[in-house]
């Protein structure tokens, strides 16, 4: 053997194991029981989670200070390799590379490994909406992890990662989460949610994938519930609304006012999920703190906001009640009204049969429009990439080494580059299709060019930026007058910036209540907006929801 190959071994030896590198002493298959088997096919799922992965075989470990070739015959090279092609076969790992080393104690083989590119199955995504301690992420933390919540909030730290939401308990940004279903409607429980391994296991074996996006509750994170509700672009909605603390605000406001209605966060959600014209699904969460009169309360006022709304409730109990659903929730009418708590389990049977069956919306034809999706979220100079982006697709099929193009940057030009690889939840994929949501790794471009808002498209795809566009709104809340050169924050898609009211047709100002229609610029540069898209624009107190019907040019 060259002293050069030797010394590439050693460095290896020296360099230790690390998180895509794993040393062994021997591997064959006569080795591997059923225990020791998983955590084999767990190891090299992780190790290629991002990119490439090492596995070495014929090397021993020395009292745990240190690694020194143990050395391998022919026969055993044999089984190694036997062993790995099978092990490789059933973790959906793909060896890249194998290269054996002759040393003066034996044999050592190293194996370059990669994750095989799959195809993810049926997907549906809801995004989560709900005021400040609705339980989203309790709920979303429960169906995660098989467990029932111990009352103080537990389930929900499986979502919760910045410290401010760790100390306070609460979202403070967009969290996204996924549970797999097998082929019989069953949920595939997690050992341990957090754990890279075991998604990757959820997706592989998952025949239908339900994408769960929480956002933030709180006031002072509107923008980031709004950005879930517009931009994530998700199949459904579901609105959380906690019976024991709704009830005592209803009662408060009927006190006060002599009507008796939902919290005003909450009715602005519903508002924001009918404008988006989706379905949607109310749960009335928490039911275990409420006594059987306020649940009673709750539900009235639940019943009548859906029909103000020009919607019919319709409530879960049975699960033969989800067939109702299932043939009626698309029509847009139907709103499905399911009452759970994730301390005592009532209810979440139901609620996970209603997921495991409600249709995909996203319309087939989707599919072979030219690819489009919007920048929801950008990570520079990873380890190993260029610029990752994330969001969902609105159009087409997004593949690796698929030509792309990128903006509009300040100038309202594109970006051409390339996609290295697509992954969803960390797992590489072959490809993703309209309404799933993706990790592009984009080549060939400058980083610190791109940014939220922005589109990824085809490269072939005709794009126009756009400064100024009509849109039709209604003004939901609002304390005085909307009048000319009004400068509102404007949400459409994932864009989030402010623009200026130029002009509002035939009228001198807008009120609570009024329909108009508006010209609107955007204030510091161009995006890529098109007629139809939804729009909401807030400031303070103020809400205006609406779609553009004409992009000036």
């Amino acid at each position: 053997m060259q002293g050069g190959e030797l010394e590439e071994l050693y460095s290896l030896l020296a360099m230790g194991e690390g998180p895509s590198v794993e040393f062994k002493r021997r591997l064959t298959r006569e080795d591997l029981d059923a225990d020791k088997r998983q955590k084999v096919l767990a190891r090299l799922r992780l190790m290629t989670s991002e990119g490439e992965g090492t596995l070495v075989v014929g090397v021993d470990d020395i009292r745990g200070e240190r690694w020194e070739v143990y050395g391998l015959r022919e026969g055993e090279v044999k089984s190694s390799d036997r062993a790995v092609r099978e092990l490789c076969r059933e973790a959906g790992v793909k060896l890249r590379e194998r290269k054996v080393y002759k040393t003066e104690r034996g044999l050592v083989v190293k194996y370059v490994l990669e994750r095989e590119e799959v195809d993810v199955g049926e997907v549906i995504s809801l995004s989560f909406a709900g005021r400040v301690n609705a339980g989203k992420s309790t709920l979303i933390g429960v169906l995660l992890g098989g467990k029932l919540d111990d009352g103080r909030g537990g389930a929900r730290a499986y979502l919760l990662k910045h410290p401010q939401e760790l100390r306070k308990g609460q979202t403070a940004d967009l969290h996204y989460a996924f549970i797999g279903f097998d082929g019989r409607g069953e949920v595939i429980e997690y050992e341990d949610p957090l754990s890279k391994e075991e998604r990757a296991r959820v997706l592989d074996e998952a025949k239908r994938i339900v994408t769960l996006v929480d956002a933030p509750g709180h006031a002072e994170y509107l923008k980031s519930m709004i950005r879930s509700i517009l931009g994530s672009d998700s199949q459904y909605g579901v609105i959380l609304i906690p019976a024991g603390d709704e009830y005592k605000l209803i009662v408060a406001e009927e006190s006060k006012r002599g009507v008796a209605r939902l919290d005003e966060i909450t009715r602005e959600h519903m508002l924001l999920m009918a404008s988006r014209d989706t379905p949607f699904i109310v749960v009335i969460s928490k039911i275990d703190s409420a006594t059987p009169e306020a649940l009673e309360k709750v539900r009235s006022v639940v019943r009548r906001t859906v029909k103000e709304i020009g919607r019919v409730p319709f409530w879960v109990r049975e699960k033969e009640d989800v067939d109702v659903v299932k043939k009626e929730v698309t029509h847009k009418v139907l709103v499905p009204v399911v009452e759970v708590s994730c301390i005592t389990g009532d209810g979440l049977d139901v609620f996970k049969k209603l997921l495991s069956t409600l249709p995909v919306t996203v319309p087939d034809e989707l599919a072979y429009k030219p690819a489009l999706a919007y920048i929801d979220k950008v990570y520079r100079r990873l380890r190993g990439t260029n610029v990752v982006v994330t969001g969902t697709v609105k159009q087409g099929v997004f593949k690796p080494e698929q030509n792309v193009k990128v903006g509009p940057d300040a100038n309202g030009g594109f970006r051409r580059g390339w996609i290295a690889s697509v992954e969803v939840f960390c797992e590489r994929v072959s490809r993703v299709k309209p309404g799933e949501m993706f990790g592009f790794d984009i080549k060939k471009i400058d980083p610190d060019v791109v940014r939220r808002g922005q589109v990824v498209a085809d490269v072939d795809m005709k794009l126009e930026a756009c400064r100024e566009f009509w849109a039709k709104i209604v003004v939901t809340r609002h304390p005085t007058k909307i009048t000319r050169g009004y400068s509102p924050v404007l949400h459409c898609n994932t864009i989030s910036q402010t623009v200026v009211f130029e002009e509002i047709n035939g009228k001198d100002y807008l009120v609570v209540g009024d329909y108009g229609e508006v010209r609107l610029r955007l204030k510091y540069r161009p995006e890529y907006i098109t007629v139809g898209n939804r729009i909401v624009t807030r400031e303070g107190t103020t809400r205006t929801i609406g779609r553009v019907t004409e992009i000036i040019e």
